[in-house]
């Protein structure tokens, strides 16, 4: 069943000429928080996002777990990450975040972002709520460039791992029966969100779509189009993704 939802964040807050530059800022980037969150956010941000080399690591592994709900031991955060919503985030164990990665957890009323342990976090890849919440299992590799946007729910299982430039969206499509105002300012609608089951290998430049239950252990290869459910162990191509076999 189909699920209407209402815009959250984005262009439309933005636009608002009721608020200021400055409350504009703090409900993209951190959220309903207290002005001493806000000034740490602020200075551990602009102090330690940018240093280079080990020097860089060392401090951001210091001081950026402050800025989290939950923080496990030894995760590296890379060079110039963008974080938003960090006190909707939590983080398990020995999770990597490469350069240029973005992970932002904004929403009014959803719970955020989870990681489990040993997730890797490929370079310049986006991992954001649009009000929706995103989990992601234990041992799970998330390539460079991806994105992934949840305004529903993203659930990725573990020892998944994605190549390079997969788009996931869970959510994301207007209805448009009204002809009166814009698409863009027509509600949007959830198909149930998106579920990757444990043990998923997924191809360079496949796209996901909203309501997909990809099931354990299939493999979808590269430039792929999902547009419905894979049963397990199946191997997928095309699109729309075709099933050429089981494994």
């Amino acid at each position: 069943m189909k699920e209407e939802r209402k815009y959250i964040g984005g262009q439309k807050d933005l636009l608002d000429n009721k608020k200021s530059a400055v409350r504009k800022y703090r409900d993209l980037f951190i959220g309903d928080t207290s002005f001493l969150y806000f000034m740490k956010y602020e200075l551990i941000i602009t102090l330690f996002s940018n240093i280079p080399g080990a020097l860089g690591f060392v401090l951001r592994k210091i001081f950026f777990k402050k800025l989290f709900k939950k923080i496990g031991q030894n995760v590296v955060f890379g060079r110039n990450m963008m974080i938003r919503h960090p006190q909707k985030i939590i983080i398990g164990d020995n999770v990597v975040f490469d350069d240029n990665s973005v992970i932002d957890a904004k929403g009014k009323d959803n719970k955020g972002i989870t990681l489990g342990n040993n997730v890797l976090i490929g370079r310049g890849t986006t991992i954001s709520c649009k009000g929706g919440n995103i989990d992601i299992g234990d041992f799970t590799n998330i390539g460079p460039s991806n994105t992934i946007i949840s305004e529903s729910k993203i659930t990725i299982g573990a020892y998944v791992f994605t190549a390079g430039h997969l788009y996931m969206i869970a959510g994301g499509n207007h209805t448009f029966e009204r002809k009166d105002i814009p698409i863009w300012k027509q509600p949007s609608i959830s198909k149930g969100g998106i579920i990757i089951e444990d043990d998923v290998w997924i191809g360079a430049s496949a796209t996901i779509l909203d309501g997909v239950k990809i099931r354990t252990g299939s493999i979808i290869g590269a430039a792929t189009l999902v547009h419905r459910k894979m049963p397990a162990y199946s191997v997928a191509i095309g699109n729309p993704a075709q099933i050429i076999k089981k494994r």
